[in-house]
């Protein structure tokens, strides 16, 4: 709606001369005798096609509070259902839009709408429908910066069905809806459409989300491991809103492993 008041407001001048221009003509079928039928015919044609254009532009932004206010409560029922699973990893949910995006380059990226105003920080995972689809690397208070699974700069801790082998999932560039599982070992067992997880050992994401499934495509063997290729299940061309998911007792973990990794040798 901001968009029409900025519109109206820069062709005000024109808008006045048609409303003139509606009054002369009025006066001018009214005095000349104009055939009435056609010219009632003509005006409810009109104001029928800009009736049905504002009525669209009022449908879209009530469509956008709509997303909104689902992108709420979507969240809020999310953290309800770890806690009520007892998984290992609760985690808290809050909506976001992307705000901008892009998906045809060797490194996307996608910026938030949520900052750490809003208790957004580096770590926190991005979901899509319950899908997988990257995680925040920055954070300023207003706005992040998240890399998507679509970014070959870093790997992803997957689990193959929801007992099989955890591996690591990469994308390579090329097509956005494929990706590669590697180090699966040659005695796993697995068949074309199996679930790709997440295995919540990186903290991103509680374990058991939807990253994708096994493509149609036969693995290749490297001498030691199964490479596997997979779908991505979120639609990274389509995506303007995601959930953030930012786990408990995050920093108390990472402070155990700090410290342990400080007493190492």
């Amino acid at each position: 709606m901001r968009n029409l008041w900025n519109l109206l407001v820069q062709y005000h001048i024109a808008l006045v001369f048609v409303i003139f221009q509606g009054i002369a003509l009025t006066w001018f079928v009214g005095s000349h005798g104009y055939s009435r039928g056609k010219w009632v015919q003509r005006s409810l044609e009109w104001q029928g096609k800009w009736d049905q254009r504002i009525s669209q532009w009022n449908r879209l932004t009530e469509l956008d509070d709509l997303n909104r206010e689902l992108l709420a409560e979507n969240a809020t029922l999310r953290a309800e259902l770890h806690s009520a699973r007892g998984d290992a990893i609760q985690s808290t949910y809050q909506g976001a839009e992307v705000i901008r995006s892009t998906w045809n380059s060797t490194t996307n990226q996608m910026v938030l709408n949520k900052g750490t105003a809003h208790g957004v920080k580096p770590g926190n995972g991005l979901l899509q429908n319950n899908r997988v689809v990257g995680r925040v690397v920055e954070a300023s208070e207003n706005y992040a910066l998240a890399l998507p699974l679509i970014n070959p700069s870093i790997e992803w801790s997957v689990r193959i069905g929801s007992s099989g082998p955890v591996a690591r999932l990469v994308w390579e560039g090329g097509d956005v809806t494929r990706a590669t599982v590697y180090d699966v070992p040659r005695s796993a067992q697995f068949s074309p459409g199996d679930s790709v997880l997440s295995s919540g050992f990186q903290g991103y994401f509680p374990a058991g989300l939807l990253v994708g499934s096994i493509a149609d495509e036969a693995p290749e063997f490297d001498g030691q491991f199964l490479n596997v290729p997979i779908t991505l299940a979120a639609d990274f061309r389509g995506i303007r809103y995601v959930q953030i998911a930012a786990p408990l007792g995050e920093s108390e973990i990472n402070g155990l492993t700090h410290s342990d990794s400080q007493q190492s040798p």
